[in-house]
């Protein structure tokens, strides 16, 4: 009887038993699998940490770099700022003395162009014969005017002198200078917008057709256009050719252009001895 009654007691007990041992093993099991993807989910957060201190660490390491390279640049800039300022200083150096130097022959021409004209009435009056042919007299206001003229340049202040050459120059600029000169020969040679021609006329149709025909060969003239007329010692029926034929051309080159360009002329008068002007001005 106490036997059976003990192993009845001991059965409920090992049923009791597997079941605690089995409710542990239960709650070992979520706790493993709980701690595990706690550790999973710390690790992943690690391993995105060490991707971020990663990615800031080689940002800090190329900025370094980077600074290193800028850093290099600016030196190197710097040195060549140096070398450009040393080499600026130099050539300010010598413009300022090329401009001393231009500014001292400015004044010396200046004083050379006053005294030029600083002539005798004598001399003046020789240099007034020599440009007038033998057939024209001037008249006694032509003569004092042409005096006056030599006079108030003779008067000049070297400034003075300078601005009025500085003027003729930048007129020559902004217009086409053509200059005839009829030599000894009775030659007449064109000079203008870069080329020259030599022809002989001895009526006014000839001159005429001679210059319109040069004058298609040349570009477009600027818009004004002096035909300037000297001769040499020649026949007085070649350069009153000239001179009635300076008029006929002009009109003829006015219609041709249709008011783009002006063409006007000077009859310069007698000159024995023409300056040589450079071609193409």
């Amino acid at each position: 009887m106490t036997s059976r009654r003990l192993t009845f007691q001991l059965t409920p007990l090992l049923d009791l038993l597997l079941i605690v041992i089995f409710a542990q093993f239960m709650d070992v099991r979520d706790t493993t699998a709980e701690q595990a993807q706690s550790t999973s989910t710390q690790l992943s957060a690690a391993q995105e940490q060490l991707a971020v201190t990663q990615g800031h660490l080689a940002k800090i390491l190329g900025e370094k770099q980077q600074a290193e390279t800028d850093r290099e640049f600016l030196r190197e800039s710097l040195q060549e700022l140096n070398e450009s300022t040393s080499g600026l200083e130099v050539e300010r150096n010598s413009l300022e003395e090329s401009l001393k130097r231009a500014r001292e022959q400015r004044d010396t021409i200046a004083s050379l162009v006053s005294d030029v004209f600083d002539l005798p009435d004598e001399m003046v009056d020789e240099l007034i014969r020599m440009r007038t042919p033998e057939n024209v007299r001037l008249t006694p206001e032509q003569v004092k005017r042409l005096r006056k003229e030599f006079r108030s340049f003779s008067e000049q202040k070297p400034g003075e002198s300078v601005r009025h050459l500085l003027t003729f120059e930048e007129m020559r600029k902004r217009c086409d200078i053509w200059e005839i000169y009829i030599n000894d020969t009775g030659m007449a040679v064109f000079s203008g917008s870069g080329q020259t021609h030599t022809f002989r006329a001895e009526t006014a149709q000839e001159f005429a057709a001679e210059i319109y025909e040069r004058y298609k060969t040349l570009p477009q003239p600027k818009s004004l256009v002096i035909m300037l007329l000297s001769y040499g010692d020649v026949k007085a029926s070649i350069y009153e050719a000239a001179i009635d034929g300076l008029p006929v051309v002009a009109e003829r080159m006015r219609t041709d252009q249709s008011g783009r360009s002006r063409f006007e002329y000077a009859v310069l008068g007698f000159n024995p001895t023409p300056a040589v002007v450079p071609v193409g001005r």
